[in-house]
């Protein structure tokens, strides 16, 4: 056995080879992996060829290492038959640091390689026992699965394959954690802060054990030529056994990373022209018609929810059909003249709402306008593709000069006949594979970074292009969120907070949200709000017939930050006096539903809202999340109906129940000038929690006055709410029904 081992782990490879047969946390106890003598199979890698992959060998040597530095560290090279070597370094840091694995392929046949899993943790158990273990991943921004051991199944749900970056079927940043509450835990991550392609990954093996492995992406994948991944994978024991440490962790090296380099938001909002996104708007609505009269709906969000509305309009308004069923444009020609209706753009501008149009955005009609420009620039997948979405449509390879200066062109001339307050983009760089295999295009076979890197510079020489012609900012948004695209993205379009009431991200794992033993966590949002973009979900609507889960959703969106969202994509709006917008205007033929606009709904709605641009702004606009206070919450039963989707989904008119907390809850920080803790009763009865409040020394700084106000829908705030608090430290808090109290500490 070759051991490795320093104060805090201890790391078991097998010497005949090399298989990692043992991992154990020395101070807490726990062996996360213990299969030395269990005789369980494992792979020591994985070599991804054309012929897919394999953890084949011919023979297998290994060395310990000299470091000079005080790690425990051994060299481990693997040779196949084709003349492939795959070559490792695993070192432990002194005293309780991390394990750091790196590795390489030195390619000597005359095969592809397309890809290295390496390392694979093979084989791991259970960490409390007891049901209480749970794994967090960045999946679509942040999932959290409960009992993994359980609930995963071999071949099926897991986070398999989870490409990055990529944000709808895979990774939005490099790290995840398998927890035991309280108890301990397992971080892996990867310190690439150049965008390389990869995929993190935790699932379940055929051993019905859970298993962890990092997949790296070859970018150059011509006969003959290897792979050698610049960064290492780091693997560390948590204390606390909870995400938060492990997101506290990564944090510290994330936000030095060149995505976060422009520095925080509150500092750059005013000078990039997105201030009016993140301080004045308090909701949004997605997919509203922009070729036909909406003005009825418009004024009546507007009259019930009470602050400036952020519209991304449905993609009808382009010259040739932008639908969900029936075409996208090709080129320039198939764009203009655009087919805005004036009525909407009028009452919008001269009631202080904003606007951006939806484009599809790398999504290209193969036989449109210059049609043959757009085949020589059409990305090209390899056949495994790694990952839950089988990306079938038409798209564009970012590389490709073509496709640089029609995305140039095209918005820029959009800026100037239209005068747009913002742009969005649906399928876009944060949900594509970042993989081309043609090299045509002027890039390698594969490209990874370069294709990341192509992305990056069209969306910068757009902006730039689109600033000049407005001579202001233009907030620039997208489906989905990356961390490498931080610095230029100013927002973004996510379902997962409204599921199981939503459709898209998370699908994978939907029975497991269904049941309540996955959920969406906060991850990316306590990891970089304070830097950007802003995130709207939600996926609602202002109707009694979508549930009382709507209540807890528009709650979570708010209190992580982010701006709810109403969707009209799939389905009509509101009904106002009886009628709602015709199937046949829209660009998906929906089912008339006749669902009546709810006042109450919009009421509701409007509380948060009003937050957002009121007492709360700079908070969830700007401010830092801070790990939640701990309390005990009752939990409720809300029910859904989910029927703004497609007809051919199998979630299409799903409606079930879900269990959900009472009452829910988040901090934050301003700066370091202020904290703000928040609660919010998403019941229809008084809630009443106990709660240990922070002491002076927990603060950023010493704190001038601590204020407690309740808000409640319909209601002026009541800026002077008493605390009952007791000498062990704690207080209680009385909510009543659907409000939210406030304390801050300034």
């Amino acid at each position: 056995m070759i051991r490795l081992e320093n104060a805090r782990m201890r790391l078991d490879l097998s010497e005949t080879d090399g298989t990692v047969r043992g991992m154990r946390d020395l101070a807490k106890g726990i062996d996360l992996i213990a299969m030395a003598d269990a005789g369980l199979p494992a792979d020591p890698f994985r070599l991804e060829t054309d012929d897919g992959f394999s953890g084949a060998f011919d023979s297998f040597e290994w060395t310990r290492l000299e470091t000079g530095d005080g790690s425990d560290a051994a060299a481990l090279t693997w040779r196949t038959a084709s003349g492939v070597v795959v070559r490792a370094t695993v070192s432990l840091a002194p005293e309780d640091g991390e394990a750091s694995f790196r590795c390489a392929a030195d390619n000597g046949s005359g095969e592809r390689i397309l890809s290295l899993e390496y390392p694979i943790l093979p084989n791991i158990g259970a960490i409390r026992g007891d049901g209480e273990d749970y794994v967090a991943h960045p999946f679509a921004t942040g999932f959290k699965v409960r009992d993994p051991l359980r609930r995963f199944v071999a071949g099926g749900a897991g986070f398999r394959y989870m490409p990055y970056p990529e944000s709808f079927s895979g990774s939005t940043m490099q790290f995840f954690a398998y927890c035991g509450e309280g108890v301990g835990g397992l971080y892996v991550a990867t310190p690439d802060g150049d965008g390389c392609p990869k995929w993190l990954n935790f699932y379940k093996n055929g051993n019905d054990l859970l298993e962890a492995s990092f997949i790296h992406g070859c970018e150059d994948m011509a006969p003959g030529r290897g792979l050698a991944p610049a960064y290492p994978v780091l693997v560390a024991f948590l204390d606390a056994g909870d995400w938060y440490e492990a997101a506290d962790r990564y944090k510290a090296w994330a936000v030095r990373q060149k995505w976060c380099a422009h520095g925080l938001l509150a500092d750059r909002s005013g000078a990039e022209g997105t201030a009016w996104l993140h301080e004045e708007m308090g909701a949004a609505t997605f997919g509203i018609n922009a070729g036909s009269d909406r003005t009825p709906w418009l004024r009546a969000y507007r009259a019930h929810i009470g602050t400036p509305i952020f519209h991304v309009l449905g993609p009808d308004w382009t010259n040739a059909p932008q639908t969900f069923y029936k075409g996208v444009p090709g080129g320039f020609d198939d764009w203009f003249p655009t087919r805005f209706n004036p009525d909407n753009l009028d009452w919008i501008r001269e009631n202080g709402d904003r606007f951006a149009p939806f484009e599809f955005d790398y999504l290209y009609h193969f036989e449109g306008a210059d049609g043959e420009l757009g085949r020589e620039a059409a990305q090209r997948f390899p056949e495994n593709k790694k990952s839950i979405d089988a990306y079938k449509f038409p798209f564009l390879c970012p590389a490709h000069p073509y496709t640089h200066d029609f995305h140039v062109r095209r918005d820029e001339t959009l800026q100037r006949s239209d005068d747009v307050d913002a742009i969005y983009y649906d399928i876009s760089a944060n949900n594509i594979l970042k993989i081309c295999m043609d090299e045509s295009h002027g890039h390698p076979v594969g490209a990874g970074r370069i294709i990341e890197e192509a992305y990056r510079r069209n969306y910068a020489d757009t902006k730039a292009a689109m600033r000049e012609a407005a001579g202001r900012g233009v907030p620039m948004g997208t489906e989905m969120m990356n961390e490498t695209m931080l610095d230029l993205i100013d927002y973004y379009q996510a379902r997962a907070g409204g599921q199981p009431a939503a459709p898209l991200e998370g699908w994978p794992i939907r029975d497991l949200l269904k049941s309540g033993d996955a959920e969406l966590v906060p991850m990316f949002a306590y990891v970089y709000h304070e830097y950007g973009a802003l995130r709207m979900d939600g996926w609602g609507k202002l109707v009694e017939e979508i549930g009382s889960l709507y209540r807890f959703t528009v709650a979570r969106t708010y209190l992580c930050g982010g701006l709810y969202e109403l969707n009209y994509e799939y389905s009509p709006m509101e009904a106002l006096d009886g009628l709602e917008n015709a199937p046949e205007e829209h660009y998906y033929p929906f089912d008339p539903r006749g669902y009546a606009f709810s006042p109450a709904r919009a009421g509701y709605l409007s509380l948060y809202a009003r937050l957002r641009v009121g007492d709360a702004r700079l908070y969830w606009a700007y401010g830092r999340m801070l790990r939640p206070l701990a309390f005990a919450s009752e939990r409720i039963v809300l029910d859904w109906q989910h029927y703004n989707h497609g007809k051919e989904t199998p979630e299409y008119n799903d409606a079930g129940e879900l269990e959900v907390d009472a009452v829910v809850h988040s901090a934050w920080q301003y700066r370091d000038e202020r904290v703000a803790l928040f609660f919010a009763n998403v019941s229809e009865e008084e809630r009443r929690i106990r709660v240990r409040l922070p002491a002076q020394d927990e603060l950023p700084r010493p704190a001038l006055r601590r204020e407690a106000r309740l808000y409640r829908p319909g209601a002026d705030p009541d800026r002077d709410v008493a605390l009952r608090e007791a000498g062990d430290g704690t207080a209680e808090l009385a909510l009543p029904p659907s409000a939210v109290v406030m304390i801050e500490y300034a």
